[in-house]
Order: C-alpha cells, then structure tokens, then sequence
C-alpha cells in the first residue's frame, strides 16, 4: 500500500511539473510590446545611468557648460576673457555676451555717441578726449594698467555729491591709443575693471583724392581704428560724394565736397578730390580719318580699355583712336579701373 501510495505521489508531483512549464511557455509566447516588465526594465536602465546605453559617454550635454569652450592654458596679459581663445583679440566678447545696441559685430561695446561717460565694461573711446567712469560705489582708489595711454585718477563727482557728503568717480584722460584696463575700488571693497580700447581715427594722406574708382571703404582712408564705428557721418556736397552710414564714400562726379565723420565724442573731417577719368571731349565730330581721343585723370593711359556701342559706325583701337567707319552716331567707351567715360562720336561726309 505504501509502495502504491508513493508511486501515485511521484506521477501526482510529475504532472504538476509539467503543468508548471507549459504555463512558462505560454507566458513567454506573449509578444514582447505588451509586457510591461519590458518597459519597466528600460526605463530602469536610462534612471541608472548604465554606461552602456550611453551614446556618447563622458560627453558633457549641456550647451552652457563652460567646458565646451577649450581653456588658455598660457592667456595673454590683460585679456579680459581668457577662458574663451580663439579670439585674437583680446577682449572680443562670444555673442550675446554683451547687449548694447551700440555694440559692434565682434560684441565690444563702443563708447557712447553723447555725453562723456563710460558704463561698459568693455568700451572704445577715441584717443585725445576725457571720459568719466562712474560705478554704484563710492571712489577710493583709481588705476591704469597704461599711464602712457590712458591717465586716471579719481575726481568729485558734483552730480551724486551733497553737503557732507562727498562722492567721487573715476576720470580718464585719453593721450594715446592702447588697449588699457582701468581698475576701481571703493571704501566697502568694492572692485571693478574697465577694459579700454583706445584709438586714434584719422584720414590718410591723399587718400581722398579719386581717381579712377567710385567707391572708397572707411578702412581704405582712415587709420588708426580697429573697434571704431562712425556714430555718424555727413557729406556737404552730396551731388559730388554720397557717404553711408558706415563710412564708405561713393563719388557721383567731378568736384569736392567736405566730409564729416563723428566718433562719439571725436569728429574727424576730410576733403574728397574727386577727379574721375574723363574724355577731354563729350561730344566730337568725325569726317574721313581716325582722331585718338584723348582722356583725364587717368593714372594709366596704357591699362584704359576702349570701345564703341556701334562698331558699324565707329571702331576704337586700343590706342584710342576712333576710325569712322559709316555715317551715323555711336557712344564710345574708355574704361580705367572701375570708372567708365563715355563720349559720343557723330560721323558725317563719308561716301
């Protein structure tokens, strides 16, 4: 009986193992998307930050983070921004840095149009000017990392003194160009830096004689700025040169006309000669034989480039010379570096 007994456990106990696994089978058969364990287990994996689910590991994400910009490990002296190279200038501000609408492309700030005080950080001045600095503290103490160029020194502020109370500021007095930086401090320890970039425009010599181009760019006949922008320009005779806001110059026609351009504070003025190649003749009158037309302000006469709108009637050689060719009336061109001078030739009598 007990034999019988333990032969009908031991097939009892088989079939419940086997019923067991068929249950794991039909469990496993479920398509994956509808098990919840899955998504469960992944989203597990991205909280514990598994280095193999990492595309790019050790990469840093976070575009503001500092350390996407190589650090100088050997920066210039006295560049404000060192932790940012690839600027060769010093100071030059990554964009958005700096929000002054009077702000240049490269982000330096330029110094201000009107008045003569400087609350940037990063500021232009021209040179030979004066400039006031006046922070949210007290004046104590004033110093610049170039005497030769820039002098400081502190000076009573009348605008935010009263009785009993004297405030001061900072005082610049600009001699030279240079790129400076001022340093003031206050009673409390306060503490701020005035990177200066200090620079002299000046018109070239002769630069503004035109002869044989209509367009001159402001880095063409100016010297002495890098940062500078006009903060406006003027033309006296606009029928002769026309002057765009950032200094370029286009010249119409012969003549001279005095042009202004204000750097803040700074106002610099010139005279532009405008002398463009011309035929010394507008009008001329052809019979029978070739007649070389002769131009004016032409710095090369071998380099003019010479043409006819109606070679039927007249052909031009590159001598300049005009042969009638047919009665009638043709425009002829002579061209010297961007300049073309026209001239209108009428031919008559020719059988």
């Amino acid at each position: 009986m007990k034999k019988y007994m333990k032969k009908r456990l031991a097939k009892l106990l088989i079939l419940a193992m086997m019923a067991v696994t068929v249950m794991s089978i039909d469990v496993l058969a479920v398509p994956e998307s509808t098990v919840d364990l899955g998504t469960f287990y992944l989203t597990a994996k991205e909280q514990e930050q598994d280095p193999g689910e990492d595309d790019n590991p050790g990469e840093n994400d976070d575009p503001g983070n500092e350390e996407d910009y190589p650090r100088n490990e050997d920066p210039e002296p006295g560049d404000p921004n060192p932790d940012h190279p690839g600027n060769e200038d010093p100071g030059i501000n990554h964009p958005g840095d700096n929000e002054n609408p009077e702000a240049s492309g490269n982000g330096i700030c330029q110094a201000p149009s009107t008045g003569d005080l400087i609350t940037e950080s990063r500021t232009v001045v021209a040179t030979k000017t004066k400039w006031r600095i006046s922070p949210s503290f007290n004046v104590v103490g004033i110093s610049s990392s170039d005497k030769r160029a820039i002098k400081a020194k502190r000076k009573k502020d009348k605008t935010r003194s009263s009785k009993g109370n004297k405030w001061y500021c900072g005082y610049l007095r600009v001699k030279k160009p240079g790129n400076v930086k001022i340093t003031l401090e206050g009673s409390a320890g306060e503490r701020e830096e005035y990177q200066i970039y200090a620079e002299d425009p000046k018109i070239r010599k002769d630069a503004l004689t035109v002869n044989d181009v209509k367009t001159v760019s402001l880095n063409q006949y100016m010297s002495g700025i890098t940062y500078l922008k006009p903060t406006a320009v003027s033309s006296k005779n606009g029928n002769v040169v026309s002057i765009s806001s950032n200094g370029d110059i286009s010249v119409r026609e012969n003549g001279r006309s005095v042009i202004t351009l204000n750097f803040g504070k700074r106002k610099v003025k010139g005279t532009v000669k405008a002398k463009l190649p011309a035929f010394k003749k507008k009008k001329i009158t052809l019979s029978s034989s070739p007649v070389k037309l002769a131009m004016k302000n032409v710095s090369n006469n071998a380099a003019v480039q010479y043409s006819s709108s109606d070679i039927s009637v007249v052909k031009m050689n590159k001598d300049g010379y005009a042969a009638p060719m047919s009665n009638g009336t043709a425009t002829v061109y002579g061209k010297s570096g961007n300049v073309t001078a026209e001239c209108e030739v009428t031919v008559k009598g020719l059988k």
